[in-house]
């Protein structure tokens, strides 16, 4: 038998590798090496013994299993591929991150029964009384960024008398030098913590008596917003034309905002599970014989009836308008806050003595499971609360809830003017299931002075997406 030295073997494997495609051609179904495979033919030829074989397969089978694996390379996505996924709503990428878009929307479906004491019947002659179910809110949008400084959104809400109204249309930048955030089109008048809130988060179904009698809400126009002190501080400016429930507004009269709005934070600590928050807004309009009109459903959006409503006619105004003045407070300390708003509008007239409104609000909140109202720094509001633990059955987990309390108060009287002075109060209680679902209970005692009382009960099922 002839004896083969360490070269020997390493030319015959040497040969081997070069005939390995003819080899692994021949028997594809073989997960020998290379080296094994020149082996066995060495073996059959006699070339070897079996001592000598079964020595060298150890070798070649310890090698193999040494020998590390090839490296392979992952291939590199490509950048004008796109992602979907899913956060709060359904997000659409370009991988190289220069177009974001988000779609998603929301749903506020309520239920109410509403009482009311003789009196108020007889004051506006029909019965205010019944029960019901409204969609309160319909809504659909699109959001995204384009390049390193677009923004958009489109937002339509579907709720109400049946043919829609327009919400968001705008277009912007962002990352401005000084500005921060440029906006032009359609969207809400910087004014109020309570209405820079999201309906999505807001304590309770409706918002507060002053501020649904003069807030401004959403008008087209131009905005800026930025930051400031490492976003201790929030400021947002803007010019609007009044609009209506389309976005269009055009006529020739002078239905033109000007509105801002400052917040500060001078406590802030434990990423906002205590904070302090003063806000201050300002909004004036210029009107030239335009009537004005303050008014405000009963914190229910269930029933159309206004108990206080008042209107000066247009010829009274001059120029210089109305002027809208509020200031805000907050307080959060882990699960208790409070929150509380004070709008003051004077008219001014020319014909008449100018006359002055005001309202004030002040709520308390407290989450029995320990969650804590979240603050939005870059835009000087709150954002969503999310549950410790989302409600489960079969892990024996409820979700989040939230007790809360409200006092609003509205005075349209000034003189001549009887507009009328409501005072609400309104209990809460909100059920957090998930992060994007809600239900909600408000129990609200209306009282309309000098006449008599309403009585609320209502729910919402909340759901965003």
């Amino acid at each position: 038998m002839r004896e083969f030295t360490p070269w020997a073997i390493a030319g015959l494997c040497a040969l081997g590798m070069a005939a390995s495609p003819a080899l692994a051609a021949s028997d594809a179904s073989d997960d020998k090496s290379v080296t094994e495979k020149v082996l066995d033919i060495l073996k059959d030829q006699g070339t070897i013994d079996d001592a000598k074989y079964d020595e060298l397969m150890r070798e070649a089978e310890q090698e193999r299993k040494a020998a590390p694996l090839p490296a392979v390379s992952a291939a590199e996505p490509n950048p004008e591929g796109w992602s979907a996924y899913w956060k709060d709503g359904t997000r659409i990428e370009r991988n190289d991150g220069y177009y974001k878009i988000k779609i998603g929307g929301r749903v506020q479906y309520d239920f109410a029964a509403i009482g009311a004491d003789s009196d108020v019947n007889d004051e506006f002659g029909t019965d205010t009384r019944g029960t019901g179910v409204d969609l309160r809110r319909g809504r659909l949008f699109v959001s995204g960024n384009i390049g390193e400084h677009g923004i958009f959104k489109g937002q339509y809400d579907f709720a109400g008398d049946g043919e829609g109204d327009l919400k968001d249309a705008y277009g912007g930048l962002t990352k401005l030098p000084g500005v921060g955030t440029a906006k032009l089109g359609h969207f809400k008048e910087p004014f109020s913590l309570e209405e820079q809130t999201s309906s999505k988060y807001i304590t309770f179904m409706e918002r507060s008596l002053p501020i649904l009698a003069f807030s401004k809400a959403r008008n087209a126009g131009l905005g800026f917003n930025n930051t400031a002190f490492d976003q201790r501080m929030t400021w947002a400016i803007g010019g609007f034309r009044e609009t209506d429930d389309n976005g269009d507004g055009f006529s020739n009269d002078s239905a033109y905002n000007v509105s801002l709005r400052m917040t500060g934070l001078p406590v802030y600590e434990d990423d906002g599970r205590e904070l302090v928050h003063v806000g201050y807004s300002y909004s004036h309009s210029f009107l030239n014989n335009e009537d004005v009109r303050f008014r405000a459903r009963p914190e229910a959006h269930s029933t159309s009836k206004r108990l206080v409503d008042t209107r000066i006619d247009g010829v009274d105004i001059v120029s210089d308008g109305v002027d809208v003045f509020g200031g805000e407070l907050a307080w959060v300390r882990g699960p208790l806050s409070l929150q509380g708003e004070a709008v003051a509008t004077l008219v001014d007239r020319d014909k008449a003595s100018d006359r002055t409104f005001w309202g004030a609000s002040g709520q308390v909140s407290y989450f029995l499971t320990g969650e804590h109202r979240v603050y939005d720094l870059k835009t000087g509001a709150f954002k969503r609360t999310a549950p410790n633990e989302d409600f489960s059955i079969s892990k024996n987990q409820w979700g989040a809830f939230e007790v809360a309390a409200r006092y609003s108060h509205l005075s349209l009287n000034d003189g001549s003017l009887r507009g009328g002075i409501e005072s609400n109060y309104t209990l809460g209680v909100n059920w957090y299931l998930y992060r994007n679902l809600r239900l909600m209970v408000n129990g609200v005692w209306a009282h309309l002075n000098g006449v008599g009382d309403m009585y609320i009960g209502q729910t919402r099922v909340s759901l965003d997406f």
